[in-house]
């Protein structure tokens, strides 16, 4: 779940990056369709605007205009059509005649750009240039985080959920116990023990006990 929220932003801004791409791809292919036609209508501007975008980058800021006509002309079928177009000549201003150019038998798709404008050929390259290199960040964040950021952070945490475990050391052999007695320990039982009892012992009670006390506590 956590990957999912991690890797969602990038995707998401990554996918904006190559609608982006398409986006511009497919104006170009249109102006080109148009421009190669050979079909040509008198048009006129009727409105003109400007809109600014302003970008923070810390403390610096950037700001760009671009401008937007909306021009009016009337196709060979005798249609009137209106279309907005942004990027257009600074020139061109509310009320002037332009020439309109569309494919055949699309005139939704007309342009009031001049064949070859360099100034469109030159912002769709720096355009598609800026959205392949945002692309590219984006993949490559999500492939860092992959490869890099995730298994870093597992084996962290299986540091921090096992307990700590010392390194294993090799099993110690015990010494051979001796299978019987030392060679030093005599055999069988001790010799030169006397036997009986000792002869000269005195027997009887023995003699020359004190007397009694002689009246006057002096003995005899």
């Amino acid at each position: 779940m956590l990957d999912f929220f991690i890797l969602a932003l990038p995707t998401l801004m990554a996918a904006g990056g190559i609608a982006g791409m398409v986006w511009a791809v497919v104006r170009m292919r249109r102006l080109r369709a148009a421009w190669r036609s050979g079909i040509e209508a008198p048009g006129r501007c009727l409105r003109l605007y400007a809109t600014t975008t302003t970008r923070r980058q810390g403390a610096h800021t950037s700001s760009s205009t671009t401008l937007h006509h909306v021009y009016e002309f009337t196709a060979a079928d005798g249609t009137h059509h209106r279309f907005e177009e942004s990027g257009g000549p600074a020139t061109v201003i509310e009320g002037d005649a332009v020439t309109v150019r569309y494919p055949q038998d699309r005139p939704d798709r007309a342009t009031a750009l001049p064949p070859g404008d360099v100034r469109t050929w030159v912002g769709t390259g720096v355009l598609l240039a800026f959205l392949a290199v945002f692309v590219t960040g984006c993949a490559g964040f999500g492939v860092f985080y992959l490869t890099v950021f995730k298994p870093a952070g597992e084996k962290v945490r299986e540091r921090v959920e096992e307990p700590w475990r010392a390194p294993s050391a090799a099993p110690v052999t015990p010494p051979a116990l001796p299978d019987g007695p030392p060679d030093d320990v005599p055999s069988g039982f001790p010799t030169g023990i006397p036997s009986g009892f000792p002869s000269d012992l005195p027997t009887g009670f023995p003699g020359g006990r004190p007397g009694a006390p002689a009246p006057g506590g002096v003995s005899r």
